[in-house]
């Protein structure tokens, strides 16, 4: 077995991977679907996650061809999303391991497809936790971002905010989504998939995750001893 990378800087998609949000995502299209006598499908909801928001909804309007624009889904999406997301929660290991490479000094970052509005109301009920990243966000509506996932803008531009002449081996970015892993592969950054069983009940690899450097099911699963960084006290 060849040997991991050693990292200097850890990069996290939010979405998915720290908080809880795609459940939430689920509901509001489910709810929108409701009077059409439509449901989200698992197919379709992989091939939108990790993508900017106009992009993953026009996957969405296209699959299951629904009577509506852009503006006019979006619209109903944003009331739903207002309601719900500020309740969104943590997922697992993610407080662990955040308060540790905070603890130990290891630079960390966000980098999201999320514009700054929508961040902002997901991360409310966290923000001592979002503290740990000293004002190192980056989101999809940021101008410097000229191309979404799986694009390596978020994340180059992530690793240059960081400073301290990091260089993208240096990197280790943490994605749940196929879209984020390919961004990752094209920032030519180690990944690592945290796969969340929920959506792949068959435990099934989704097309176009093979980039990944390796895969866990939660964040509680993940070693950084085995990449150079320091490990958990207990």
């Amino acid at each position: 077995m060849s040997a991991q990378p050693s990292i200097k800087a850890c990069i996290f998609d939010m979405d998915g991977l720290l908080l809880d949000t795609e459940s939430i995502y689920s509901e509001v299209t489910n709810r929108i679907l409701a009077p059409y006598g439509k449901t989200f499908p698992l197919a379709t909801k992989l091939k939108m996650m990790g993508r900017d928001v106009r992009t993953a909804t026009n996957i969405l309007l296209e699959d299951l061809q629904l009577p509506l624009t852009f503006d006019e889904y979006n619209s109903q999406a944003l009331a739903l999303k207002q309601q719900l997301f500020g309740e969104a929660e943590l997922m697992p290991g993610v407080e662990k391991l955040l308060r540790h490479l905070s603890k130990h000094k290891i630079p960390i970052a966000v980098a999201t497809s999320s514009a700054r509005p929508m961040f902002d109301l997901k991360t409310g009920k966290h923000q001592d936790l979002f503290a740990l990243f000293q004002g190192n966000i980056t989101c999809g509506d940021d101008p410097a971002i000229e191309h979404a996932k799986p694009a390596p803008d978020l994340f180059l531009t992530a690793m240059k905010r960081l400073g301290k002449g990091l260089t993208s081996a240096d990197c280790l970015v943490f994605e749940d989504a196929s879209n984020g892993i390919a961004a990752a592969t094209n920032a030519k950054m180690s990944s690592i998939w945290v796969h969340d069983m929920r959506f792949s009940p068959d435990g099934s690899v989704p097309e176009g995750i093979h980039g990944a450097t390796e895969r866990v099911t939660t964040l509680v699963d993940f070693d950084p001893a085995k990449y150079g960084l320091p490990r958990y006290d207990s």
